[in-house]
């Protein structure tokens, strides 16, 4: 059912834009970018071209701004060797992404596997382009469920913004 619906087809249902930073960006920088967009769940890093180069989390972002919380006994583990640092590069992991022309379940398994809530879209040069998110995944699923039951209960892809 979800097989054949291409990336490029619902990524801009939910959340049109990502949000990305070159690697020098603050950590408090940051911070605001996601508190301004509650919806994102990570900051995308890019290098001057929009290459994707990783991606800082809101999990480690906040475990970063409030280490001065964690119990001494962490400290004893490299866990979290990124504490102290201030920039995106220092707080910045590989990125997992997807691209147009994949599908649905695609995503799905990627941020499956990698116990992620959303994905970058990039192209074939790795520049990014885009994000998608599981609400996009859950809502494209429904909508199809409801189509093949005769029902109209959804009918968000037709007359979202962006929809070619």
């Amino acid at each position: 059912m979800v097989d054949a619906v291409r990336i490029k087809d619902i990524r801009m249902l939910v959340n049109p834009y990502p949000i990305f930073v070159e690697k020098k960006t603050s950590t408090d920088d940051i911070a605001k970018m996601l508190i301004a967009n509650p919806r994102l769940k990570s900051v995308y890093v890019v290098d001057n071209t929009l290459k994707l180069v990783g991606r800082v989390t809101l999990k480690r972002l906040i475990k970063h701004e409030f280490k001065n919380l964690l119990p001494s006994a962490f400290e004893q583990f490299n866990a979290l060797d990124f504490i102290g640092d201030k920039t995106a590069e220092a707080l910045m992991v590989s990125p997992v992404y997807i691209k147009d022309k994949d599908t649905l379940k695609t995503a799905f398994v990627k941020m499956y596997q990698s116990d992620l809530d959303e994905l970058p879209v990039v192209d074939m040069n790795l520049h990014l382009i885009g994000v998608i998110d599981l609400l996009e995944l859950l809502t494209i699923l429904i909508e199809k469920k409801d189509k093949q039951a005769d029902k109209t209960y959804l009918s968000l892809t037709s007359n979202r913004p962006f929809h070619q």
